[in-house]
């Protein structure tokens, strides 16, 4: 592997007040290479087309920047409505939830009075505590989820 050539002190010195656009490569002037840096660092960023690139397409097409607009507040739109329909739903899937428990904890209420009637005692004794472990499970599940968050 061959060694770097060692920079002598006058060398590193002339490189040091050569003007940094002077060491590029290339064969534009100073000027021209300062001018196509600072042209390269302006950039635009954004949901819509930079102004002037927004001009040329009207200048194209006479109705395209009305269109571009329409497009961009239709998702824009969109994108504000989505949140609100994911609550919607999930307000719905969770009332749903709770019906279908209250009927549930109802239906087993039932069976165990019905099982009381036929002198079942055991298995209305069992329908019943069953029922109020899943019904305390399920409290304290819930209790625990709230806290987590």
């Amino acid at each position: 592997m061959a060694r770097p050539k060692k920079r002598t002190p006058s060398a590193i010195h002339a490189a040091n007040t050569t003007p940094i656009a002077e060491r590029l490569p290339g064969t534009a002037t100073p000027e021209q290479r300062i001018e196509q840096i600072l042209s390269q660092s302006s950039h635009f960023s954004g949901p819509i087309p930079h102004p002037e690139i927004f001009k040329l397409y009207g200048e194209i097409m006479p109705d395209a920047p009305n269109r571009i607009l329409t497009v961009f507040e239709e998702d824009s739109k969109f994108a504000r409505d989505l949140p609100l329909k994911a609550l919607e739903a999930q307000k719905e899937d969770n009332c749903r939830a709770h019906w279908m428990a209250w009927s549930l904890v109802i239906g087993s209420f039932m069976l165990s009075l019905a099982f009381a009637f036929m002198d079942k005692d055991y298995l209305s004794g069992i329908v019943l505590g069953t029922t109020l472990a899943a019904i305390i499970t399920g409290f304290l599940q819930s209790r625990n989820n709230l806290t987590d968050k």
